[in-house]
């Protein structure tokens, strides 16, 4: 089979590519040499021990062989570098020359290995109508000006490459003068030293001008992007990138123009800016990759004062029908989480700085102006997902996408951040004008608040990312644990429980299904175990959970104020009593007792908090119990799995509740159209109706029909668990009002 010409090129892109993290790797290797030379044998010769004329000697020697190993890391990072800059500009050459070659075919035209255009009418006719076909038919000038035309860009792209080629050969063939350290003639730390700060001074001029209102051409525009995308890995490069651009100020005032040619001044090439601006944010994660390093300290310095200067941005200043606050700016922080959003790969030691830097900044208690990102507007939703508003809730969002430090930032056993954003925090931001006469704040909370706190409690409470498939149950951080046992309890505390924020809702209800087999002991009120502790605990290798019940249900009486996050943890809740029966063996029925009772409790909880929600809307009750009981039967929910070490096995039963859960949904329909009343609350038994047939189902698996004895004497003793369960949970709810 021949090969094609795309094969080829690929190849050879890829070669390159391959090439240069192979030279990369070996920098760090000779850098790891460096080191390991440096701490264990010049470190023992350099000690005190040693004295003599071989030792002096040995020092000269000692130090040559350190530079070599410097020399030699310097050099294979510099060839990488060279490489990547290889790679980025042909894959950006191939890009512009296939472009050229498919606009020729789209329209008509064939297209010969030379590049040269001959139109086919057939195609013409084709792609562009017959009449367009019979036009150039009959006109052979306008047929040989398209031909021309077509041929000439693809020429002019070719053209492009060669020159660039050129380029890239005069880099490769550079001999730079040696750096006068190592051994004399040996490795060479200069190569690709020049090329990567020279590099990086060409992509700033291009940004500075773009920054100040000129209009760089688009080939020093692509030319930026190029440079920028082959060099984001290196710290050299971006140092030099950002310090070229005015240091934190710059990197501010780049973005912002960024964003205002992409968003309002030049849509029509918003992909170029926007990819500009996301190599920015590369580049920042670059070059403070380091925290140790002088650039890091001043970088982190220059943010202090700029975070909270004001600079222009159009998305909150234009002036757009129905929207106050025109000609309004913007403080330094909201402009660096807006980028920073773009990028990722951040180090730990900025996400933490940075979250902190902006706490001090607003935070009362240390200093800060709780009013600092106010602005007249709400900047919230798909339109301005470009523009963090709210900085600490966007730091808080950037965070989450890294658990571990998620859990560690929210860690109540190490610092009050976890209490300061659910209690103690200000979370208006939608500037609605001067303190009223009674000193009240007539800010409003914008409509996308808490969302990144959402996101960080799920990952910091579970270990893994927002909205994946979480292996309910397992965790192997005991401040996991902890961070979801204060979460409840600040809730409760600052009056949040049922009064749940809605970005909230989800998050939370998505977290709470990662701690079901915890919920399953707490409200089955039959485990003394978890009575006797109070937040995370261990137990067998385990980590576990306690929060007391009276905490808890108020907290699900907030996620249920949207009907399918409350859904959505029911169902993993009947799932996880239906895995627990399923595991058990066929001897005696205590422990189907136990087990069935459990669950009986538990989904008792669930029908109180339901029949209390479906009485405070009584008359949104039958959308509310619709979109429940959809939340409840989604497919996708059958794939829940429990971790191994709390359900002996699951395979039994096989989620035998779905084969109920028409009749159960019946029920709930039937519940929420009861008349309100404190009495018709107390009545609410779909959930026990499903442990019934669960227990049947289960009984009848193992020999046992629905009429024995057996079968009627568990599910007898489910019914008045389920039922003190409900009236638990009622009880504690009225109880808060």
């Amino acid at each position: 089979m021949p090969v094609s010409y795309d094969d080829i090129v690929n190849a050879e892109l890829g070669s390159l590519e391959d090439a240069a993290k192979s030279w990369s790797s070996m920098g760090t290797r000779f850098g790891t040499l460096q080191d390991n030379y440096s701490d264990h044998v010049r470190a023992a010769a350099d000690s005190d021990t040693w004295s003599g004329y071989a030792a002096a000697g040995y020092k000269n020697w000692g130090q040559t062989t350190t530079e070599t190993y410097g020399q030699a890391k310097a050099e294979a990072q510099g060839v990488a570098a060279l490489l990547r800059l290889a790679h980025a500009t042909l894959t950006q050459c191939k890009k512009e020359v296939e472009a050229a070659r498919d606009a020729a075919v789209d329209a008509g035209m064939d297209v010969n290995s030379q590049g040269h255009c001959t139109m086919n009418f057939d195609k013409v006719a084709e792609k562009k109508g017959e009449k367009t076909a019979d036009k150039y038919r009959d006109d052979a000038k306008a047929k040989a000006e398209a031909e021309e035309k077509y041929t000439a860009d693809i020429q002019k792209a070719v053209k492009k490459t060669q020159e660039a080629d050129h380029s890239l050969k005069t880099d490769f063939m550079a001999d730079p003068k040696q750096s006068g350290k190592g051994m004399k003639g040996g490795f060479n730390g200069n190569i690709g030293h020049d090329i990567v700060k020279r590099n990086a001074r060409r992509t700033a001029a291009t940004l500075k001008a773009v920054r100040d209102g000129e209009k760089p051409s688009p080939d020093e525009l692509r030319e930026a992007a190029i440079l920028s995308r082959a060099h984001d890995e290196d710290p050299e490069y971006s140092r030099t990138l950002i310090n070229s651009l005015g240091g934190a100020d710059g990197l501010l005032r780049t973005h912002n123009r960024l964003d205002d040619l992409a968003y309002y001044d030049d849509k029509d090439h918003r992909k170029s800016y926007l990819s500009l601006d996301k190599e920015l944010a590369s580049n920042l994660a670059t070059a403070t990759r380091n925290p140790s390093t002088d650039f890091y300290k001043k970088f982190h310095q220059q943010m202090l004062k700029a975070g909270t200067k004001e600079y222009d941005l159009k998305a909150v200043g234009e002036p757009e029908r129905g929207r106050p606050g025109q000609g309004q700016r913007i403080r330094g922080y909201q402009s660096l989480v807006s980028l920073m959003q773009r990028g990722d790969n951040y180090t730990r030691e900025l996400l933490v700085d940075t979250a902190d830097a902006i706490r001090n900044a607003e935070d009362k208690s240390r200093g800060g102006n709780p009013d600092i990102w106010d602005l007249q507007g709400d900047f919230s939703g798909k339109k301005y997902n470009h523009f963090a508003a709210d900085p600490y809730d966007g730091m808080l969002k950037i965070i989450s996408d890294s658990p571990d430090l998620a859990t560690d930032y929210l860690d109540p056993d190490e610092n009050d951040n976890l209490e300061y954003a659910l209690k103690e925090r200000s979370w208006k931001h939608v500037d609605m004008g001067e303190t009223a006469p009674d000193g009240s704040d007539p800010d409003k909370e914008s409509k996308g608040a808490r969302e990144g706190l959402g996101r960080i409690i799920e990952a910091g409470a579970t270990g893994e990312l927002p909205g994946s498939h979480h292996e309910l149950g397992s965790h192997e951080d005991p401040a996991q644990a902890r961070v979801m046992y204060r979460t409840i309890k600040e809730l409760n505390a600052s009056g949040q429980a049922q009064e749940m924020p809605e970005n909230l809702r989800q998050p939370l209800a998505r977290t709470l299904k990662d701690y079901v087999p915890d919920l399953h002991e707490i409200l089955g009120n039959r485990n003394n175990r978890y009575e006797n502790h109070e937040g995370a605990w261990q137990d067998n290798g385990l980590v576990r959970m306690s929060v007391r019940h009276k905490d808890l249900v108020p907290v699900m009486r907030g996620i249920a104020e949207d009907p399918e996050a409350f859904g959505s943890l029911y169902q993993a809740q009947q799932q996880y009593g239906q895995d627990k029966l399923a595991g058990l063996p066929d001897s005696g029925n205590e422990a189907p007792k136990v087990a069935a009772g459990e669950t009986a409790s538990a989904l008792g909880a669930y029908d109180g908090i339901r029949a209390d929600i479906i009485y405070d809307k009584r008359f949104e009750k039958q959308t509310w119990s619709n979109d429940f009981n959809t939340a409840v039967t989604t497919a996708s929910g059958y794939a829940l799995n429990f971790t191994g070490a709390y359900t002996p096995g699951a395979d039994i039963v096989n989620r035998l509740v779905g084969v109920y859960s028409y009749q159960a949904a019946k029920e709930r329909l039937a519940e929420a159209a009861l008349e309100a009343t404190r009495e018709n609350a107390e009545t609410f038994t779909a959930g026990q109706t499903e442990v019934s047939n669960m227990v049947a189902k289960w009984a009848e698996s193992r020999g046992h029909n629905q009429d024995s004895v057996f079968t009627k004497d568990i599910v007898g003793d489910t019914k008045e668990a389920h039922a003190k369960g409900r009236d638990d949970a009622l009880r504690e709810l009225r109880a808060e009002r």
